[in-house]
């Protein structure tokens, strides 16, 4: 164990000192940032509002993503069971299937989770366009 205490010692003060120069560059570099940003407030975008969160429609986002989701967990769901019907009994001569298909399923549960949530916002922004036209009587 103390062959290890001199290299180990000198990796935390190195370390630490390396950490100390970092936090006053980063420092100087968030100053200047900040100094660019006010000038940016300065100049006039014809109107366009670049300091918008958007954040009126929060929970539509969020209730459509989960929605999607959930009906991408559904689907990921419903392609393993067809296509690993009656195929999980465990046989020590078939061990590498059974894994080959473990990792099948995982694949179809990520990617119908991430298809269907990309539609979930794809469908949550077009009802955001929809609710920000004006009404046309």
């Amino acid at each position: 164990m103390d062959w290890i205490m001199i290299p180990l010692n000198c990796a935390i003060v190195f370390g630490c000192i390396y950490k100390v120069v970092e936090l006053f560059v980063h420092k100087r570099e968030r100053l200047l940032l900040i100094s660019k940003i006010t000038e940016l407030k300065n100049i006039d975008f014809k109107g366009i509002n670049l300091y918008s969160s958007g954040g009126k429609y929060t929970a539509l986002r969020i209730g459509w993503l989960l929605l999607g989701v959930g009906c991408g967990f559904l689907l990921g769901f419903g392609i393993n069971m067809l296509a690993t019907y009656g195929d999980y009994s465990f046989h020590a001569d078939e061990g590498s299937m059974f894994r080959y298909r473990e990792y099948v399923g995982s694949i179809v549960y990520v990617a119908s989770v991430c298809i269907c949530g990309g539609i979930g916002l794809l469908m949550s922004y077009r009802a955001e366009r929809k609710a920000e036209q004006p009404k046309e009587k």
